[in-house]
């Protein structure tokens, strides 16, 4: 449950970013939406899960954040393909698509923050664990 917060808490930290940049520059467009996704899912692939210097080689990170770019983009896709589009009204902010790049990168964030953090997270400890155990 830890990690699911965690995972929770790093996605909605690093997407949010990403998606109040966007929507402070004015780059709420199509493009700008598939690009702040695939970044949200880098960063997040790059955060989540056991830290870059921990990983056995250089390459955990690197896939990590190749198919969190590819997770985000894909995910983005499908958001504008099957979603519906309400727009929603935000005093200081607004006006906001749910189909825009500051909505969504969030969203992608904390999905593929969760899915990492507890698929690469819980083994860091496990491994730990073990090697407590024979030593």
């Amino acid at each position: 449950m830890l990690r699911l917060i965690i995972g929770l808490i790093k996605g909605a930290v690093f997407g949010g970013a990403i998606g109040f940049g966007l929507l402070k520059l004015g780059w709420t467009g199509a493009v700008m939406a598939y690009v702040a996704c695939a970044a949200a899912g880098a960063i997040v692939g790059l955060v989540a899960g056991r830290a870059p210097w921990k990983a056995e080689t250089i390459w955990t990170p690197v896939v990590k954040m190749v198919v969190g770019a590819v997770i985000g983009f894909g995910l983005c896709l499908l958001a504008f393909k099957l979603l519906p589009d309400p727009t929603f009204h935000v005093a200081q902010l607004g006006e906001l698509h749910f189909r825009s790049g500051p909505v969504l990168a969030p969203l992608i964030g904390i999905l593929y923050g969760i899915f990492v953090e507890i698929d690469d997270g819980g083994k860091a400890k496990e491994e730990a664990d073990k090697e407590k155990k024979k030593a």
